[in-house]
């Protein structure tokens, strides 16, 4: 238990540092994107943050999906 629980704040800790990183190095970037939901459009956002956003997401996602395969025959 202690292992999943070091896992996923490793996991956790890893993708706020990259949207950290992702929003600090965006910031001065000249073509923004909008992306168009059925409901309404986002802000404009750079498409780099825009693909590291997802990335994150992906490494999140994965992470947690790790973490809770492992099996507990300790």
């Amino acid at each position: 238990m202690f292992f999943r629980i070091q896992l996923l704040t490793l996991n956790i800790a890893t993708a706020i540092l990259l949207i950290f990183f992702l929003c600090l190095g965006s910031q001065n970037l000249g073509k923004k994107y909008s992306i168009d939901f059925l409901i309404n459009k986002t802000v404009a956002l750079p498409i780099g943050f825009l693909i590291g956003t997802s990335f994150t997401i992906g490494l999140m996602s994965g992470g947690l999906t790790s973490v809770l395969m492992i099996n507990n025959d300790d």
